[in-house]
């Protein structure tokens, strides 16, 4: 999918106990909220330096949710998550390509 312009551009997201992007090329991807808080890429998360994961995942609670969204630029999401964590930038072309997720179709 890298290159295409339109399948890194999200045309919607919602967020229903999972967080569902459809986007502009009209594929469907939905991501679990604790798959996709574990994966965080912040700096808090993530070893700046060696890129290795330094989050214990058994600290997020399995009930994690976003309390509030928002665009960066058009470019990525920002996620304050209900455990008070909200310094990852979750960039579209990573989410489309990278993040853990389902694809439900391309219409």
């Amino acid at each position: 999918m890298a290159g295409n312009k339109l399948s890194t551009r999200p045309k919607e997201i919602t967020f229903d106990g999972r967080m569902h992007i459809i986007w502009h090329d009209g594929a469907h991807t939905i991501y679990d909220y604790w798959e996709l808080r574990t994966a965080c890429p912040c700096a808090t998360c993530v070893d700046e330096i060696t890129g290795k994961k330094v989050l214990d995942d058994s600290t997020v609670p399995k009930d994690i949710h976003p309390v509030k969204s928002a665009y960066i630029g058009n470019y990525a999401l920002e996620i304050l998550w209900s455990d008070d964590h909200s310094t990852g930038i979750y960039t579209f072309q990573k989410l489309r390509d990278e993040y853990p997720h389902s694809t439900v179709a391309i219409i």
